[in-house]
């Protein structure tokens, strides 16, 4: 499209030629290709302004700012953002044709579940014959194109170019995960979707929301872009927005909950209940673990059906699912103890991720939970999650996480001090190994025949951040390479 068409669109102040044709927007100066947009913004940690040299280099041919650029020559299309964030997405939106009206677009919000029961939406769909994309923590996809992603919600550049790749592709409806951070920053804005979810809100990034009401009201903002909304009704702030919004519906277990779960049966092999909704009632089968995942099936389900697909082929989908990598995930090589590799970082996931650990653990067995604290985030949760691994581990082995530009010692100690005193003068039941890849071996070395073993806090990460560098790690490979015998590699201290 023309930029001219943009600015007088949304009444920008410009100056330079501005009837230049564009085809592509960014915000990060790498992805600068001909014809594309260059939006130079201020932020915490870096100016836009200064690439945009490497911008026009590599075929930007105008840019948006946030200010004045003065220094910018007078050929070069410019205009000036007055709500650089919200602006951005709208013109975002525009470049790429309003891409969100051609599929259904469905956002899922909450503190924990949103990756799983994004995956789950995408793999129901497409296991009744549906193409879906996906946005999430994990991966960006659209029809059979996949890349990992960086962050849980792309910037509105990204989140509307992969939309749009998406419905390009033929895909019917597009899975979001829609943070806090996206709907406080404006990375959805304007986005129309068809159906969203809110799974439940606990204490989590209160680093940048400040406290629990400012983070519960980012979440909710996401049902003023929705169509239709789904809440969960024995989620306490869940609760709170049925009874402020009565046009949602709620699932769960409660009675007045719209898609209804009874008779919840928990195995070590797989998970049945049965489902109560507007559409019928249907028996279900599915090969997830954990009442945690019961809920994140049920709300996936929701969100397809009230999307418009068929229930009854859904539910015929659901014994194929194979849920999120690194959410409960199985390691298995032939030893006689039980790990499990999850994501579990906040203080209410660990608690969910220890009730279904128990749930899973044979007569006599022991749980061992390995967990750590990130660094450079909200340093308020870190004792409640020690507290939760207290609380329900026979064993804790307390590590670290992604410690980034923060010293390992303070996180620690900022989490040890939510574990009473007697559990940590225990020496059978509490190790403190800094370095999470030789706890992992020591704590594999410590499982006898019928415990379990609890990886928690990377899931599906293949990194270890240490002091601004990031070095390749995973849990499940760690433990994959302990039972086979060998150690695990330590680049960090080479």
């Amino acid at each position: 499209m023309n930029f001219r068409e943009i600015v007088e669109s949304l009444r920008l102040p410009g100056h330079g030629p501005l009837d230049v044709e564009v085809r592509d927007l960014t915000c990060d100066s790498r992805e600068a290709g001909p014809g594309s947009i260059f939006v130079a913004l201020k932020g915490e940690h870096s100016d836009g302004g200064d690439f945009i040299p490497k911008a026009l280099g590599q075929g930007a041919v105008a840019i948006l700012g946030d200010r004045w650029l003065p220094e910018l020559p007078p050929s070069l299309a410019f205009a000036r953002l007055d709500e650089p964030r919200t602006q951005m997405a709208t013109i975002a939106r525009m470049v790429q044709g309003a891409p969100d009206e051609r599929l259904a677009l469905l956002g899922v919000t909450g503190t924990n579940g949103k990756t799983t029961t994004t995956m789950l939406i995408r793999q129901l769909l497409r296991g009744i014959g549906y193409g879906c994309g996906l946005i999430g923590t994990v991966m960006l996809a659209a029809g059979g194109e996949e890349e990992e992603a960086t962050r849980t919600s792309p910037e509105s550049p990204v989140f509307y170019r992969w939309i749009r790749r998406s419905a390009d592709s033929g895909d019917r409806a597009l899975a979001v995960e829609v943070s806090s951070h996206a709907l406080s920053l404006a990375r959805v804005h304007g986005a129309r979707f068809r159906v969203g979810l809110f799974t439940n809100l606990t204490q989590d990034h209160l680093d940048f929301h400040g406290d629990l009401e400012s983070y519960f009201r980012a979440k909710v903002r996401l049902f003023e872009q929705c169509g239709k909304g789904l809440v969960n009704a024995d989620d306490p702030f869940g609760q709170r927005l049925l009874a402020e919004s009565p046009a949602l519906l709620g699932f769960g277990m409660a009675d007045a909950a719209a898609y209804r779960m009874a008779g919840l049966a928990l195995s070590p092999t797989g998970t049945r209940f049965h489902l109560e909704a507007p559409q019928g009632g249907w028996e279900v089968e599915s090969p997830l673990l954990g009442r945690f995942n019961a809920y994140n099936l049920l709300g996936a389900l929701a969100v397809c059906a009230e999307a418009g697909f068929d229930m009854d082929a859904l539910v015929r989908a659901v014994p194929a699912l194979k849920g999120a990598p690194g959410r409960l995930d199985r390691v298995d090589c032939g030893q006689p103890f039980g790990v499990m590799v999850d994501y579990a970082h906040t203080p209410d996931a660990l608690e969910k991720l220890l009730v279904a650990g128990k749930d899973l653990l044979p007569p006599g067995g022991r749980l061992h939970v390995l967990f750590g604290c990130g660094g450079d985030r909200d340093r308020t949760k870190r004792a409640p999650m020690a507290a939760a691994v207290a609380r329900g581990a026979d064993v804790i082995w307390h590590t670290s996480d992604n410690s980034r530009s923060e010293g390992m010692e303070q996180i620690l100690d900022d989490a040890a001090a939510g574990i009473p005193e007697e559990v940590r003068s225990d020496p059978e039941r509490y190790h403190c190994i800094r370095d999470r890849a030789l706890a992992v071996e020591a704590a594999l070395a410590a499982c006898r025949p019928g415990d379990l073993l609890l990886l928690a806090g990377k899931g599906h990460e293949h990194y270890q951040e240490i002091l601004g560098r990031k070095f390749p790690y995973s849990d499940r490979g760690a433990a994959e390479a302990v039972l086979a015998g060998g150690s695990v590699p330590r680049p960090w201290a080479e």
